[in-house]
């Protein structure tokens, strides 16, 4: 009865481990390929150059294959920075139209009921509120511009 249920599971699993086996397999003769590559370069190079140069030209090699990646890593890290700086941005100056502080807005209208002053302030702080957050939004922006016009250091 539970064979018919487990049977694609199990399926699955077998494919999963049999991938990580062929993919293990596939490291360590990529490595051992690698390190035997490595070894031919460097005999063809201290043939051409000498020992130290063949030495020093293989590692330079590595340490700007070691820079890559942590370029590519500050590349993402300013990219999504400046996402999240945007979003909350985006987040301030729509926080005003968000549907809750609209839904607060109208209970306080229907508790407030024929007291209108009371309401027309509470709208013109409303509106106080957003006007400040718009402010406070372009100045955030402003000051984004002028830090990206600066040049880098």
């Amino acid at each position: 009865m539970f064979e018919n249920l487990l049977a694609p599971w199990r399926a699955k699993y077998h494919i999963a481990m049999a991938g990580a086996a062929c993919y293990g397999i596939a490291a360590v003769a990529g490595a051992i390929a690698s390190a035997f590559a490595l070894a031919a370069l460097f005999s063809w190079l201290s043939g051409m150059y000498g020992t130290i140069v063949a030495c020093l030209i293989i590692a330079g090699g590595f340490a700007i294959v070691a820079l890559i990646p942590i370029i590519v890593l500050m590349q993402i890290q300013r990219r999504e920075e400046r996402r999240i700086v945007v979003a909350a941005a985006k987040a301030r100056q729509t926080q005003w139209f968000s549907p809750a502080t609209l839904a607060l807005g109208m209970q306080a209208a229907k508790m407030l009921g024929k007291n209108r002053g009371i309401a027309a302030g509470a709208v013109g702080a409303l509106a106080l509120g957003w006007l400040a957050s718009q402010l406070i939004a372009g100045n955030a922006d402003a000051d984004q511009k002028d830090e990206a016009s600066e040049p880098a250091e």
